[in-house]
């Protein structure tokens, strides 16, 4: 069995892989979390290994999977500053169970990394020198879904792409930019507030809001609340909404506002990203719900078929993915259902795999 651990403050989720399934959970996190967690696996001797998601390594962290060590576990530590809430709990929950089960594989899992190597005009804020020195530039994330879409698209029976969109449509619904299998540029910034609107979140905001806010007599922190957690699908509908919501559930004016919202935002940063790849061949949507993001996905095809791009009546549709467009189709789109436990539980098997064989 694989647990893999994916933080979501205040909770924590985790996901167990063993014999075919997969069980998922999410508890608030405290320090009593890895009883509760364990309370739900029936042998924890049967543990293979431990995987935990980084959604921040700024430029500490440099590969997108890494066995855990005493010393890259430091590194994580260090990585706290980027994304405090998030990274901590990363930290906290590896140097406990790392040295509850000192005897088997921990790895890290990096959302940033595949970012890391960004075209410098991309990763650069027009900030001053100093700040730029102390780390401060576009990380990107979501990481591993873009990486999981290239290399899923390269084993698809389809010519040969070398500049590809991959479009993450979810609670932080992104875009990135990749030629031949290397980001050109990503929709997300220093954190994934930068942006497309989330469920929480934002989005793209004109900074000085911030200091209005300040004048108008809020503090940092009731700012930072606002921005990253009372925004985005929720701030517009006025209630907690999630992608889920606006895709699947009623068209209410205010949740029909919120996904036209999500449309424009998407578009805006397909049509952008164009150019920085010299063109496209193909586009790949990606979620954890593909067919309930089906009708979203239509229309983002609808917009883009200046493009060229032809929808077949009839999509070829497989076990994980579909192709949406006829095979004359000057740009193909593709569809992948992309679950994040899945693609790091795959990964801790060929990582495993590879030390068995050294």
């Amino acid at each position: 069995m694989i647990l893999i651990f994916d933080p979501d403050p205040p909770f924590v989720r985790w996901f167990l892989l063993g014999h075919g399934e997969l069980v998922e959970n999410a508890l608030e996190f405290d320090m009593s979390s890895d009883d509760r967690i364990l309370g739900h696996i029936n042998d924890p001797d049967a543990l293979e290994a431990v995987g935990y998601v980084l959604y921040h390594g700024g430029e500490i962290i440099k590969q997108p999977e890494t066995a855990l060590t005493e010393s890259s576990l430091r590194s994580v530590e260090r990585c706290i500053r980027f994304f405090p809430e998030y990274n901590e709990m990363t930290f906290k929950l590896a140097q406990h169970w790392m040295a509850r089960f000192p005897g088997i594989p921990h790895f890290l899992f990096c959302d940033t990394a595949f970012f890391l190597d960004l075209p410098v005009e991309a990763s650069t804020y027009a900030v001053p020198y100093a700040l730029r020195e102390r780390g401060i530039r576009r990380y990107g994330g979501y990481g591993l879904h873009h990486q999981h879409a290239w290399d899923r698209l390269q084993r698809l029976p389809l010519p040969p792409a070398q500049r590809v969109l991959s479009v993450y449509l979810g609670n932080h619904t992104n875009v990135a930019a990749i030629r031949d299998g290397k980001p050109l540029e990503t929709s997300i910034g220093f954190t994934p507030v930068e942006g497309i609107i989330s469920s929480n979140s934002c989005g793209d905001l004109d900074p000085t809001i911030v200091f209005q806010l300040l004048y108008a007599g809020m503090s940092l922190s009731e700012i930072n609340r606002l921005l990253t957690q009372e925004s985005g699908f929720s701030g517009l509908v006025g209630r907690r909404c999630t992608f889920h919501d606006i895709v699947r559930q009623g068209r209410e004016p205010q949740v029909q506002f919120a996904l036209e919202k999500l449309l424009y935002d998407v578009k805006r940063y397909i049509g952008g990203f164009i150019p920085t790849l010299g063109g496209v061949e193909v586009i790949v949507f990606q979620s954890e719900d593909i067919d309930g993001s089906n009708d979203l996905v239509l229309d983002l095809c609808r917009s883009l078929e200046f493009l060229g791009l032809k929808i077949a009546e009839k999509p070829r549709r497989q076990a994980d993915y579909s192709i949406l467009t006829y095979l004359a189709s000057p740009v193909q789109v593709i569809c992948i259902q992309s679950n994040k436990a899945d693609i790091i539980g795959h990964r801790i098997r060929k990582l495993m795999n590879k030390e068995k064989q050294q």
